[in-house]
């Protein structure tokens, strides 16, 4: 997570809220099932805004025939659905507003793993 470490009440937000949505969007209680399959979409990482107000949620798709940005349209579709599950579970004065991001890490990590063997054959 990528929180200052003297906050520490974001972290653990943080931390809460990636559970709380990957364990709902396993279940598959939301109702629109019209491309994306919410049980195969990952929950990558959630960053927190120092005044709890805001969060980033990354993701990725686990399913090869849904693209990344299938799955973010439908949580942004459901986004209210899902900040109203986060407000029943997590005890929060505020439940923070969630804004979803393609997780390109995995990406880049293979990117730079080819680099590294190109340069270990050459």
């Amino acid at each position: 997570m990528q929180v200052k470490k003297e906050n520490s009440r974001a972290l653990k937000v943080a931390i809460e809220i990636k559970k709380v949505l990957s364990e709902y969007l396993i279940c598959g209680t939301i109702n629109d099932y019209s491309k994306v399959r919410p049980s195969m979409i990952s929950i990558t990482e959630v960053v927190i805004s120092a005044d709890l107000s805001h969060a980033k949620v990354f993701i990725c798709s686990i399913a090869k025939d849904v693209s990344d940005n299938d799955c973010l349209e439908f949580l942004n579709q459901h986004s209210h659905q899902l900040r109203h599950h986060i407000a029943q579970s997590v005890r929060l004065k505020f439940v923070p507003e969630l804004r979803f991001f393609i997780d390109t890490s995995f990406e880049y990590a293979n990117k730079i793993d080819k680099l590294f063997k190109s340069i270990n054959k050459g």
